[in-house]
């Protein structure tokens, strides 16, 4: 399990964290909707050169297929992954995801079904950008 903040508030939540973008260095920051103390930076493996090192936040690496997911895994070992694609696909990259680590789905958009829906598939937290779902 990580051991920073933001995966603890995700992890010690009951049912699905909503977690919302925040606008920053390069925007790919994340945080905890009910702690916005509890920060994560996103990389996106696919077109990440080299991976910043964690020391002020944690870090989630965005994968859209199991092809990244394993290498992401065999290369960097995060423990927090953020699952992007439509829900089918995220759905299905959530069944991949070792246990001990921590899921994030990142649809297009997201509905107040859709996040039923992965609540009862056990993902952990849902990015979510309309404020209505907050």
């Amino acid at each position: 399990m990580t051991g920073g903040r933001f995966g603890h508030a995700i992890a010690d939540g009951e049912g699905i964290s909503l977690i919302v973008a925040v606008t920053g260095q390069g925007g790919g920051d994340l945080a905890v909707s009910d702690d916005p103390a509890a920060m994560a930076r996103v990389v996106d493996f696919a077109t990440a050169g080299e991976i910043p090192e964690a020391e002020d936040f944690e870090l989630a690496v965005r994968v859209r297929d199991e092809e990244e997911l394993e290498r992401a895994l065999e290369e960097l070992d995060p423990e927090l992954f953020v699952l992007a694609g439509g829900l089918e696909e995220v759905l299905d990259l959530l069944a991949e995801v070792p246990a001990g680590k921590l899921a994030i789905a990142e649809l297009p958009t997201t509905t107040s079904e859709e996040i039923e829906e992965l609540e009862r598939a056990g993902m952990d937290a849902v990015i979510v950008r309309d404020r209505e779902l907050l």
